[in-house]
């Protein structure tokens, strides 16, 4: 091996050890929506613990009774967040259409399947609330079904009202 080639390989060692030394690597990082999911985890397991015991308190459920709508109502949860979100997609493009360029008719064109595909979404979605309620309420005498309907409404606004007041914030 020539002198210049061992020169080059020990330049270049000691500049990596040096480096090393002076900067550490720097740490992975986790893509926005790894980060998210256990805070994700930890937001659905308070939620859940907040209605066990707001079930517990306002219809007068044992701990294993309301744990267990809890457990119905994050299923619901589940389901319906992804059709939730396609139906804020579609009402942002349906504004956005309806705000730009255009003639009437070329907005009545674009907005047709959108308008349709919104509408078999916001039936599914009450297709579902209704068959959670359903699921529900058929453990409930009257009165706990009539406090728990007024609690899910109470719910769906208290979580609305956040999220516009999370936006806001930002």
């Amino acid at each position: 091996m020539s002198i210049r080639t061992l020169l080059i390989l020990v330049l270049t060692g000691l500049a990596l050890s040096a480096q090393g030394r002076v900067r550490p690597e720097r740490a992975f990082r986790d893509p926005p929506e790894r980060r998210a999911a256990p805070r994700r985890e930890r937001i659905v397991a308070m939620l859940h613990e907040l209605r066990s015991k707001k079930l517990q308190k306002a219809l007068g459920l044992s701990e294993e009774k309301a744990n267990a709508i809890a457990d119905r109502w994050a299923l619901f949860d589940e389901e319906s967040s992804s059709r939730r979100l396609l139906m804020g997609q579609l009402r942002h493009q349906m504004n956005a259409t309806l705000m730009g360029p255009g003639s009437e008719d070329e907005k009545n064109r674009k907005l047709q399947p959108v308008v349709e595909e919104l509408a078999a979404l916001r039936q599914q979605q009450e297709a579902s609330r209704k068959r959670f309620e359903e699921d529900i309420r058929g453990s409930l005498t009257p009165a706990q079904q009539g406090r728990f309907i007024l609690l899910v409404d109470e719910f769906q606004k208290s979580i609305q009202e956040a999220i516009q007041e999370q936006r806001k914030d930002k």
